[in-house]
C-alpha cells in the first residue's frame, strides 16, 4: 500500500497530459454528434427534393390542358426527374411511377360556411400529388439502431386547366 501511495503522490500535482486525457474522453462524443448532423442534413435534403418535385408536379397538373393520361405521365416525370421529358433523377431510386396523382372535387366552402376557394360553383377541382420514399442509407445512424426511414410528402393545387 505504501508503494502505491508513493506513486499516487508523485502524480497528484502533475497536470501534464490532462488535456490529452480530456480530448480522449470527449473526441468520440464530438465525432458521434458531427456524424449525426451530417446524416440528418442528408435526410432533410432528400425530403426537400421530394417536396419540390411533388409541388412541381401538382402545379403542372393544375395547368395542363392535354388529356389526363398524357399530363399525368409528364407530371410524374417532372416530379422525379425535374423535367417534363427526360431529365435526371432528383433523388436516387425515386421513380416516376411512385408519384401518385389523383383529381378530386372539393367544396368551395366548408361546413361552417367559411370560403375555402373563390369559385362561381359549389365545388372546385383539386389535384393531389403524393409520394412515399424509402430512405435506405441511414449511414452512421444504422449503428445506433435506426433502420430505413419512410419519407412521405404531398401537395394540393387547385385546377386551372382541364
Amino acid at each position: 500500500m505504501t508503494r502505491l501511495g508513493k506513486i499516487i503522490r508523485r502524480f497528484q500535482g502533475d497536470e501534464r497530459g490532462a488535456a490529452l486525457v480530456e480530448v480522449a474522453i470527449t473526441a468520440p462524443f464530438v465525432l458521434l454528434l458531427s456524424a449525426g448532423v451530417f446524416e440528418f442534413s442528408n435526410i432533410l435534403n432528400t425530403r426537400l427534393l421530394l417536396a419540390a418535385g411533388v409541388e412541381d408536379a401538382a402545379r403542372y397538373m393544375a395547368r395542363c390542358s392535354s388529356d389526363w393520361d398524357t399530363c399525368k405521365g409528364r407530371a410524374q416525370n417532372l416530379a422525379a426527374n425535374g423535367a417534363v421529358v427526360g431529365g435526371s433523377a432528383r433523388v436516387a431510386d425515386w421513380l416516376p411511377a411512385t408519384v401518385d396523382i389523383t383529381p378530386t372535387s372539393t367544396l368551395a366552402t366548408d361546413v361552417s360556411g367559411t370560403q375555402l376557394y373563390l369559385s362561381n360553383k359549389s365545388t372546385v377541382d383539386v389535384v393531389n400529388v403524393s409520394t412515399s420514399y424509402s430512405y435506405q442509407d441511414v449511414g452512421f445512424l444504422s449503428y445506433l439502431g435506426f433502420g430505413a426511414l419512410s419519407l412521405s410528402v404531398s401537395h394540393q393545387e387547385r385546377v386551372i386547366g382541364w
